[in-house]
């Protein structure tokens, strides 16, 4: 048997428009593992709000998120773990922003670790903080983080961006999808990072090759991932430039089960 590493985007591709996995899905992976493909979970998400699902699923492999910056398997040490932090000082820099910006709020995020500027609630992807017990400052941010993540006014988008590139040519700004109309927000980590790259490490740790990954996704940030993949695939829902440049589309949206019904088929699970 030929063994497969799936590589699964969260957002718009296996979970359904309620951020949920249903029944379906659940089975179809559990299956996929259980007949010995390795299933990755490749999200942009932080692992604060990843591992749960990984948890329904009942994976063991590694999981990785911020679009590649952490590769890891939760709830253990793993001797291969990589986390591609930005210094502590680069981060609390970006502060500086803020003579000039105004933000919703200013989140540091990493492995376990989320610390903002000011108490926050309902923003999208970030678990509430009414009443935080530590702040975004030099006694509050005590371990290099992932990313820093500024939520903001669509129109203040693009002035922010081309500030942050001005100022640090060595991070990466960046946002996508889920992040847009009163949510936008930008996304800085460092330029070293991406979801293709970390693939690749994590198929080089089992010895998978390239032409044996298959890659889900729907969004600006699962682009290079579908390019690196042997098998590039766009949910029926994606963005058209990733409809563009798939190998192959899923016949359903995420809604209704599109990668469970896909991988069924293509991986002749019974």
């Amino acid at each position: 048997m030929e063994r497969y590493l799936i590589a699964l985007d969260l957002d718009g591709t296996t979970l359904n428009a309620d951020g949920q996995l249903s029944a379906g899905t659940i089975a179809v992976l559990r299956e996929a593992q259980a007949a010995g493909h390795l299933v990755v979970i490749t999200t942009g998400r932080p692992d604060s709000i990843s591992e749960h699902f990984y948890d329904d699923l009942q994976l063991h492999g590694p999981m990785i998120n911020f679009n590649g910056a952490l590769i890891h398997i939760p709830h253990q040490h793993w001797r291969y773990e990589q986390e591609v932090t930005i210094p502590i000082p680069v981060a609390l820099s970006l502060r500086q922003l803020k003579r000039d910006f105004s933000f919703k709020v200013m989140v540091a995020e990493g492995k376990q670790l989320l610390v903002a500027d000011r108490p926050y609630a309902n923003i999208p992807f970030l678990p509430d903080r009414p009443h935080p017990k530590a702040l975004l400052d030099e006694q509050g941010l005590r371990q290099p983080p992932i990313s820093v993540t500024m939520f903001m006014t669509a129109k203040t988008f693009d002035p922010v961006s081309k500030q942050v590139n001005a100022l640090y040519p060595h991070l990466a700004a960046k946002t996508w999808g889920a992040w847009s109309g009163e949510y936008t927000a930008l996304e800085v980590t460092s330029k070293n990072t991406s979801k293709s790259r970390a693939l690749a490490y994590v198929a080089g740790q089992y010895g998978i090759d390239q032409k044996h990954i298959i890659a889900f996704g729907d969004d600006m940030n699962d682009l290079d991932m579908l390019q690196f993949a042997g098998h590039g695939v766009a949910m029926k829902n994606a963005r058209p430039a990733i409809l563009a440049i798939a190998d192959a589309q899923t016949p359903n949206d995420n809604q209704h089960d599109g990668v469970a019904n896909y991988l069924a088929d293509y991986l002749k699970l019974a």
